[in-house]
């Protein structure tokens, strides 16, 4: 039933770039600001997606997914100067503004995190499978080294040289 909530969620992703955008508008750029951006994309975005746990198909899935963020966010970054004007995060520090977008970006890397989580597909095991599993050891059947030495049960060490069944052929001399 709860599944739709985290698809759900991956609709407001754009309104949350639209506000990333505005809160990265809000602060001067500093001194090197693609600096500040990748150090900003690798808190925010590739460390959340480098965590276990590492389901198979989504285990090569997100980290692309990571690096294909780090454009957005530089483009993103570009384009805030056009939203300085209308943006409620004018004149705040930089550190301010680039505090606010590592917390709108861990939000959304969790919003993506639950969203792909409900994708992988989870194939419960076969029925039968585990009922056999379940069962309790039968305590007639004993470990291998309780029996007698030198029957034809013993794992090992057994003094029996009579020959088996495989033996070597009796000829006739």
């Amino acid at each position: 039933m709860e599944a739709w909530l985290p698809r759900l969620s991956l609709a407001l992703l754009p309104l949350e770039l639209l506000l990333l955008q505005l809160v990265l508008a809000g602060g001067n750029p500093g001194p090197a600001p693609r600096l500040e951006m990748v150090l900003l994309w690798a808190l925010a975005v590739l460390l959340p997606q480098l965590r276990p746990p590492w389901v198979l198909p989504l285990a090569l899935v997100r980290p692309v997914l990571a690096v294909l963020q780090l454009p957005l966010l530089l483009w993103l970054d570009g384009r805030a100067g056009l939203a300085t004007a209308v943006s409620p995060w004018a004149e705040q520090s930089r550190v301010a503004c680039l505090l606010w977008a590592l917390l709108l970006l861990l939000a959304m890397q969790w919003q993506l995190r639950s969203a792909l989580g409900t994708v992988s597909i989870a194939i419960p095991p076969e029925q039968g499978t585990t009922d056999q599993q379940s069962e309790p050891l039968n305590p007639e059947v004993g470990e291998g080294n309780d029996t007698p030495t030198g029957s034809a049960q013993s794992h090992g060490g057994g003094t029996d040289s009579s020959g088996g069944e495989e033996g070597q052929p009796e000829g006739t001399a």
